[in-house]
């Protein structure tokens, strides 16, 4: 199967003030067209630094990074900002939405970026918002919505221009159990309809048995790699839920 990703001796150094902070020791990570894969490890252990790598967010500082066979160095800030526009979907923590844009403007920012006509991104942004479950939300403001609601937004704004590798930082880290187990639904959804490479960060062990594999990093290291046998069903689980409205619900 075809590599969607490959690094290799991966390094990447920040400089505070004048000293050096090493987040990634020489990290080697390959990841197969179409796999969902989590990566997981403490606080400070560099996974939000490696999927701004792979997000083409951060430039490594040394080693290699090759994205569905390109290698990725010497290209430009605009060769990078193009790819991560046209191939690349994110899903943050913090949802990221525009405060002052509706639901669907904040959906069609990819699309106004890529230079698609007004009447298309409007009309695209609506699918998606659809395929999310809030279309009759579209006019709401971000303010208006639950964070629940705005995560969906958020995953509808990933899929904007249908890419190839959707990269997810702890997308249910804010959320509660029901709202964080619709998001993965959602997602487990979108991966297998679509066949996009899905890389998802997290710290929570039962968020990461969603996926297929689990890549564990340690010190800006990968310290473990191992194969989910049977990922977890969250739209099952969903199910499991007692009903809303409080224990009385029949």
């Amino acid at each position: 199967m075809n590599a969607a990703v490959v690094l290799e001796q991966g390094q990447k150094t920040f400089l505070l003030g004048d000293r050096p902070v090493p987040v990634l020791r020489g990290v080697d990570l390959e990841i197969r067209v179409g796999e969902m894969v989590a990566v997981m490890g403490a606080s400070g252990s560099g996974k939000t630094t490696l999927l701004a790598i792979l997000g083409l967010l951060e430039s490594l500082s040394a080693g290699r990074y090759f994205l569905f066979g390109r290698d990725t160095a010497g290209w430009s800030p605009e060769e990078r900002a193009r790819v991560r526009n046209r191939e690349i979907g994110f899903v943050f923590q913090n949802f990221n939405l525009l405060p002052r844009l509706t639901a669907w403007q904040n959906v069609a920012l990819p699309l106004l970026y890529a230079g698609v006509p007004a009447a298309r991104r409007r009309q695209r942004a609506m699918e998606l918002l659809g395929l999310v479950g809030l279309a009759a939300f579209a006019d709401h403001l971000p303010s208006q919505l639950s964070g629940g609601q705005q995560q969906r937004v958020a995953v509808a704004r990933a899929l904007a221009n249908n890419p190839s590798l959707l990269l997810a930082d702890e997308p249910t880290g804010q959320l509660d159990t029901r709202s964080g187990l619709e998001v993965l639904a959602l997602i487990q959804e979108l991966h297998r309809a679509t066949g996009a490479t899905v890389v998802m960060v997290t710290h929570d062990p039962e968020v990461a048995l969603f996926c297929r594999r689990i890549v564990r990093l340690r010190d800006g290291r990968v310290v473990g790699c191992e194969e989910v046998a049977e990922p977890a069903d969250a739209a099952a689980r969903l199910r499991e839920l007692p009903p809303e409205g409080g224990e009385g619900a029949a």
